[in-house]
């Protein structure tokens, strides 16, 4: 299977693309700083393509490089904003970080969707990672809230040539203090790779439209 994997300049994009690589699928990486693509894609033995998927002149300007047929899409954040305590941002700072959340975790999704989507193959799978967690009312709930509903559109579209189209978003057990159900609980980076790896497979063909929560097993109203 071939997969193309964005925001691999991040730790949670990286380890999407080690745990498909292991398991035995052809790994394209993609993301903003090529010299981490660059070390990632030697110890995966993949391709690397330097690009920022939130921006219509650099995806053109680096087209052709994108593969001329594709399995799958796996769509990762990376957010550029970092501006410390919310507590202190300026008007400006808010306005930066509701941009750069909505570019990164929807905007940067959609535009992969729109050059890659004709390139993937009848049967193929798109994931969508939600990467931040949440605090009710925040820039990256809203990103939520967008990315759920955009996803359920693009099943439709998509469906009709056998192409599911899910998200995958951190859940309530990502929250501080919750140790997860087993004594030696994965990383919520792990349980999203493992989660976005089952998306694709056959056992996964009827789950289609949906955000999905890796959570260390916690309810969704835990505590």
């Amino acid at each position: 299977m071939d997969v193309l994997i964005t925001g691999c300049d991040t730790d949670l994009g990286r380890t999407i693309a080690e745990n498909f690589s292991h398991a035995g699928h052809r790994v394209i990486v993609a993301g903003r700083h090529r010299d981490d693509l660059e070390v990632l894609a030697k110890e995966l033995d993949a391709d690397a393509i330097a690009v920022d998927m939130a921006d219509p002149a650099a995806i053109a300007a680096a087209h052709d490089q994108f593969p001329a047929h594709l399995d799958t899409v796996i769509n990762v954040p990376a957010p550029t904003w970092n501006a410390g305590d919310p507590r202190a941002y300026t008007l400006v700072d808010h306005a930066a970080e509701w941009r750069g959340l909505f570019d990164a975790g929807l905007l940067s999704a959609v535009l992969a969707v729109q050059v890659l989507g004709d390139q993937l193959r009848s049967g193929g799978s798109i994931v969508t990672v939600i990467g931040d967690a949440l605090r009710e009312g925040s820039a990256a709930a809203a990103v939520k809230a967008a990315v759920s509903e955009w996803t359920a559109g693009q099943a439709h579209y998509f469906g009709i040539r056998g192409i599911t189209v899910n998200a995958v978003a951190m859940g309530r057990g990502a929250e501080p203090g919750y140790e997860g159900l087993g004594t030696t609980s994965p990383s919520v980076s792990a349980e999203i790779a493992r989660l976005s790896l089952f998306l694709t497979t056959p056992a996964a063909r009827h789950i289609t439209g949906q955000t999905l929560h890796v959570s260390h097993g916690a309810l969704a109203n835990f505590g």
